[in-house]
């Protein structure tokens, strides 16, 4: 065991170094073409350090996506659910919501299957006053209609959904929602004993015996003693009262490896680090696989100009889709019209959110993702006539997601939503520098490890942004700008914004981007040894994706 174990790491530190070597040979090539982008110095040290096997300034964002990227979303074949063999017809006047449902009760039955949806107008909500839209309740079921362009498949939702709470505006369900049922119970399973450095995948626990490999842990903390060091020195506004009175929060999911005694290893690297004095522990947690939904057209009907929190209709009345604690699920292909609210995955691990258009009426958000694991949301358009109010996001501690390839508007810029997220990556995306966006006493928006690369900023030029300004008077409680615990900015170019430095971590080529020009993908490759074919055969994908959604 341990003479593979010495072969297997001698192997990838081989091929680190020649990584790197070759790397080398890219900086003075590209030195001496004249305008191509230069390499990120950035990047060239975290290729060094990880054939060093030292910590990074950069965390590695390749561990994000279906099965973390290490092989293409599949198009899975199994028994078929037709929705219009349980009643439903497309084209007609006569609402189809009842029939979709059954179809779906009946491939949960099976054990799963696909639950398919011929071309045509199918129409899911027609009376007002409902509370609960369409739930699946097991696992292994997929959504999949026919394309989500012409000759394809559209759902047509004429009425909201009220809030199950009218003073909660956050509380209106999804038109569709994935969310295990009966829940299962969380538990504790034992107190971390060591510390851990960012990066690591070995934790000490003081009892490991109800602890197994292949188990779906989380890591948990939530301690006011622990906020400085999670801050970097900062200091929070008195308004910021969670992380005063409660500390930071930590719920970092992970999939035990292996276990030997007391230590666990785990089958992803740390994004945070652990003090073990500061009280971590672990617990269960109920993933769930096989939930998908792909090549479907969704429009609502919200017609009005979009006023943000105006009310719950506005705020999230036309919702699509909510997935609770998916693992390895991925929502792809999927055009959404005239919504408030497009896409959300609560608890996700290893999930991939690709290839979505927003058009019509702009609403509230695009995607967004809560308290999981590496969710990639890529590949994502908002066409919609002013820009939605929140491009796509991460909050709840939500802890290595990756915003990918993203195409927004000046107003539309990606979403850091308070409540603890940490370890994101906005890249090689177009839009507004932030479209933030939680209460003032969620705050900050993002913890460590934001990192922007190479973003295209729209809008109007910010001078001297301060990510961490200083708080305003005790009487004022609104806020301007993103809080976020000094961003790595590399890449920035468009249109010339300046920024107060002591509140930026790394700050590289401002004003021109830099390669390699997407650190998802760079990363990927490093990690896997190879680009994967999926990413280039995916990016494809999408450009036919959107030239036949334009039409």
């Amino acid at each position: 065991m341990e003479k593979n174990r010495s072969i297997h790491m001698k192997s990838t530190h081989g091929r680190l170094i020649a990584m790197v070597s070759g790397l080398l040979l890219a900086v003075a090539a590209v030195a001496s073409g004249g305008d191509k982008p230069e390499i990120s110095a950035a990047y060239s040290q975290f290729v060094s350090d990880q054939a060093a096997g030292r910590a990074s300034a950069l965390p590695d964002y390749s561990w994000a996506g279906y099965r973390f990227g290490a092989s293409a979303i599949p198009d899975v074949a199994g028994r078929v659910f037709k929705v219009t063999d349980y009643g439903a017809l497309p084209d007609d006047s006569v609402e189809d919501r009842d029939a979709i449902q059954a179809a779906i009760r009946a491939a949960e039955d099976a054990g799963g299957g696909i639950v398919y949806f011929p071309p045509g107008r199918f129409l899911v909500n027609e009376q007002p006053d409902r509370r609960v839209g369409i739930v699946i309740r097991k696992p292994g079921i997929i959504l999949r209609g026919s394309g989500a362009g012409a000759g394809g498949t559209e759902l047509f939702m004429r009425h909201y959904l009220l809030a199950g709470n009218p003073d909660q505006k956050w509380s209106v369900p999804a038109m569709f929602t994935f969310r295990l049922s009966p829940g299962v119970k969380v538990k504790r399973l034992s107190r971390i004993t060591a510390d851990a450095a960012k990066g690591s995948r070995r934790i000490e626990v003081q009892d490991a015996k109800q602890i197994q490999s292949g188990d779906m842990i989380r890591l948990t903390l939530r301690n006011p003693k622990a906020t400085p060091e999670h801050l970097d020195g900062l200091e929070p506004w008195a308004k910021w009262t969670e992380i005063i009175e409660k500390g930071v929060r930590r719920g970092e999911l992970h999939r035990v490896a292996s276990k030997e005694g007391n230590t666990i290893t785990l089958g992803e690297p740390l994004h945070t680090r652990i003090t073990a004095e500061n009280g971590w522990a672990l617990e269960s947690f109920a993933a769930v696989d096989g939930w998908a939904v792909e090549d479907l057209w969704f429009r609502g009907n919200f017609q009005e100009k979009f006023v943000h929190h105006k009310d719950f209709i506005h705020d999230a009345g036309w919702t699509f889709l909510h997935l609770a604690n998916p693992r390895d699920a991925w929502v792809r292909r999927i055009r959404l019209t005239d919504v408030n609210s497009g896409i959300h995955l609560g608890g996700g691990f290893a999930c991939s959110v690709l290839q979505i258009r927003f058009d019509g009426n702009s609403g509230h958000f695009t995607t967004a993702a809560t308290g999981g694991y590496g969710v990639l949301m890529g590949l994502i358009e908002d066409a919609t006539r002013t820009g939605m109010w929140h491009g796509p996001g991460v909050s709840g501690a939500q802890a290595g997601g990756v915003i990918w390839r993203y195409q927004g508007q000046a107003r539309s810029g990606p979403d850091f939503h308070g409540s603890g997220p940490y370890a994101t990556l906005c890249d090689a995306s177009s839009c507004g520098l932030v479209g933030n966006g939680g209460a003032v006493n969620l705050l900050p928006n993002h913890l460590h490890d934001l990192t922007y690369w190479n973003p295209r900023e729209l809008g109007k030029a910010r001078v001297n942004y301060d990510f961490w300004d200083p708080q305003p008077a005790e009487d004022k409680i609104n806020y301007t700008g993103a809080k976020v615990v000094r961003p790595n900015l590399v890449g920035l170019h468009g249109i010339g914004s300046s920024f107060v430095r002591k509140h930026v971590g790394i700050y590289e080529s401002s004003g021109h981007a830099v390669a390699p020009e997407s650190l998802y993908e760079a990363q990927l490759k490093l990690r896997l040894g190879k680009p994967p074919a999926w990413v280039d055969a995916a990016k494809a994908e999408w450009t036919r994706f959107q030239t036949a959604a334009r039409q």
